[in-house]
């Protein structure tokens, strides 16, 4: 092309044309992403989610003594003031495969409470749970009884955020297999009880001393 050649106005019109079209795809591929497009498939639709915010009759809120658990500032709050304390916010679980999530962290005290998520819920000596704390520490074990099967031995792991960051814990159960993550990275996959009868979902946190932890929300996908 000579110097003083103009470059025809039909190639400066493809050209624009094609750029806006590149934005267009890179902005639908963004709001895709924050909706959830590359997450972990999970069993089904939303069936309900949980801020604490408004009625929440359908929980109930095992503590002991010296332990709040309840909605408080938009959220839902546990206290401690001792170490090795627990609480459980639990309500009814789904009967077949579920994905059960929630955001939770540490908001006072010495750093590492542990907070998580807890199902097949049948009492306090009987049940399942997945939990982490601030200084990078998460665990996964079902409870029988006196027995306890480690599914993760209580150990630090990377994918962890610090406070005052919100750490995401999720299950997903698909029959008698489970698949635990947190932060959607795979911490361990293990295997349900076969035959357990249904039992309840929800929340755990458990103390090491004078703090809170704050749960965000809790959501439940089944089909």
């Amino acid at each position: 092309m000579k110097p003083d050649q103009a470059v025809p106005l039909w190639l400066w019109q493809l050209a624009r044309w094609g750029f806006l079209v590149l934005l267009l795809g890179v902005i639908a591929l963004a709001f895709s992403l924050y909706l959830g497009l590359a997450d972990p498939p999970r069993a089904g639709p939303l069936r309900w989610q949980d801020d604490f915010k408004g009625d929440v009759t359908r929980w109930e809120f095992v503590t002991p003594s010296g332990v709040g658990l309840g909605p408080q500032a938009g959220a839902l709050l546990a206290e401690f003031t001792a170490p090795g304390q627990a609480a459980f916010g639990l309500t009814p679980g789904p009967a077949g495969d579920f994905t059960l999530e929630i955001a939770g962290t540490q908001t006072e005290g010495e750093s590492g409470a542990a907070y998580g998520l807890v199902f097949d819920w049948q009492d306090e000596a009987h049940y399942s749970a997945a939990l982490v704390n601030g200084n990078g520490y998460a665990e996964a074990y079902r409870q029988a009884g006196a027995e306890r099967e480690q599914w993760f031995v209580w150990q630090q792991w990377p994918h962890i955020l610090v406070p005052p960051e919100s750490n995401r814990v999720r299950v997903d159960a698909r029959g008698t297999s489970i698949t635990v993550r947190v932060n959607d990275e795979v911490l361990v996959e293990a295997e349900r009880a076969a035959g357990a009868a249904p039992g309840r979902v929800g929340v755990i946190a458990r103390g090491i001393g004078p703090g809170k932890v704050v749960f965000s929300w809790v959501r439940l996908w089944a089909p």
